[in-house]
């Protein structure tokens, strides 16, 4: 393997993901960046260290200090070839297996040109290997919630002081699935089923009813965490009173709970998930104020974090994660409709500017789809928008905005969602949906059932659409499957 040139702090972190068996659907959903991307990357990065194979490039990732070997695991890593000459890398769920023993190849005293006397070769299996992802968010004891490689040396130790581990490895598996046997077998004993607030609303049982956020408010932030599964709503107002409460929603036991209080009470403030944290930029505090505080929470410690201030206050703007980053669209700045983008970058936490708007626009609905970023509607400073606009991925300071077909009408407050090739907006005030399709730029309406409940504050979790409703509709919690899977038997 060669060193010539060294990989970027992007192409650690991934090449310390594909380490630890993240696949690359994995990697794209812990790192908000696409399948497309991660392939790039690992191109990339095979090419600059002279590797071939996920196999290869997690031994150069052990012997360079990225990972330790206990984070690898004595376990199978999914080694699907990735060729830097052809340009083909494996998608994250079809990934060809290659049972090999990483940690006994990355402790080999034996040089790299003869792996083979130095690798432990796993029995084969037809079936397909299940590979547990290991967050790349991993927060360390450090005043700064982003995680940083690991970056000290690795001893190296001979190939033969790892096999009695191999050998317990092994063993234990076996009685794991030994007592998973056993207890998968039928037992007399009843089963208490305990009943949830869902309630179909849809023949087509695509909508439901959950159980509402037990403090409706006004003007909150949300979000969904893909990495456990659950909603947050931050901050909004009620009866003119700004709150700082944080609510978490488990769409697997149909339950809300309180946690810590922001830092900061804040209404009109959005809210993304990056990189296993929550952000909350901007917002306007219990005095009205416009802020350019950054505050971020950390789901599994609990706590918040305060970021760097934006480079101006801002509320009522738009906010998505794209490619690693966060970009904060338009706004207000407490006297005017604002159409600067700014872009966040949490490895190097600093902020930049991005593409400006073509117009000035607050409350902007956004998404990502097709590799790109999506702006629709939204207020401008002649009222509700139709304009819809989208721009590419880079770093390129000339990128523009590009212009796509207007909606059909005019929506102040759209809730828009990206699925792969379509967009999905739905219309609050006229109870209305409309789908967005990328290739044929066109807008058709989508047919919602009369007791659906729709909000302009939705937000797509795994497969479902959750719209959380404000004071009015008593913070009134619906979902919509969006996307559905449906199994056809094999032979």
């Amino acid at each position: 393997m060669t060193d010539e040139h060294p990989i970027s702090e992007r192409e650690r972190e991934i090449l310390r993901l594909v380490a630890t068996g993240a696949t690359n659907q994995q990697i794209a959903v812990a790192l908000n960046i696409s399948v497309n991307t991660v392939k790039v990357h690992l191109r990339n990065i095979f090419a600059k260290i002279g590797v071939e194979s996920r196999t290869e490039a997690t031994v150069y990732a052990i012997r360079a200090g990225i990972v330790a070997v206990e984070e690898t695991g004595i376990s199978t890593i999914n080694d699907a070839e990735t060729s830097s000459g052809s340009g083909s890398t494996e998608s994250g769920g079809a990934e060809a297996k290659d049972h090999t023993n990483v940690a006994s190849m990355a402790l080999s005293e034996s040089s790299m040109s003869s792996p083979a006397s130095s690798t432990v070769t796993l029995p084969d299996s037809s079936e397909q290997s299940t590979v547990t992802l290991l967050s790349a968010c991993d927060t360390s004891a450090t005043s700064s919630p982003i995680a940083k490689p690991i970056t000290s040396p690795l001893p190296v130790t001979s190939a033969p002081r790892v096999l009695p581990w191999l050998i317990g490895g092994i063993a234990l598996v076996a009685l794991t699935i030994t007592i998973l046997v056993v207890n998968a077998r039928p037992s007399n004993l009843p089963i208490t089923v305990t009943p949830t607030s869902q309630l179909v609303v849809s023949e087509q049982q695509r909508w439901f009813v959950r159980q509402s956020l037990g403090e409706p408010r006004d003007d909150f932030a949300l979000t969904g965490y893909d990495l456990e599964r659950r909603l947050y709503v931050v901050g909004g107002q009620r009866n003119g009173v700004v709150s700082a409460a944080v609510d978490r929603y488990d769409p697997e036991t149909d339950r809300w709970v309180k946690l810590i209080d922001k830092p900061t009470a804040v209404s009109h403030a959005r809210a993304i998930t990056l990189r296993g944290l929550i952000f909350v930029p901007g917002g306007e505090d219990s005095t009205g104020v416009v802020i350019d505080r950054l505050e971020i929470y950390d789901p599994r410690e609990q706590r918040w974090y305060n970021g760097p201030a934006l480079p101006a206050p801002r509320s009522r703007y738009a906010l998505a994660a794209w490619e690693g980053q966060l970009y904060l669209i338009g706004g207000w700045d407490g006297q005017t409709i604002r159409s600067e983008v700014f872009v966040y970058d949490p490895v190097r936490e600093r902020w930049e500017s991005g593409p400006t708007l073509p117009q000035p626009r607050r409350y902007a609905g956004v998404a990502v789809a097709s590799g790109r970023l999506y702006v629709i509607g939204g207020e401008g400073v002649d009222g509700a928008l139709r304009d819809s606009a989208w721009v590419e991925p880079g770093t390129d300071p000339r990128r523009r905005w590009i212009a796509a077909t207007p909606l059909p009408q005019a929506i102040s407050r759209p809730a828009v969602v990206g699925l792969s090739s379509m967009l999905l907006v739905f219309d609050d005030e006229r109870r209305e949906g409309l789908t967005y399709d990328i290739d044929a730029d066109a807008w058709t309406h989508l047919r919602l059932p009369v007791e659906a409940r729709i909000s302009a504050d939705a937000v797509l979790l795994d497969s479902s659409i959750y719209f959380v409703g404000n004071t009015r509709s008593y913070g009134m919690l619906s979902e919509y499957r969006a996307l559905y899977v449906i199994f056809i038997p094999g032979r």
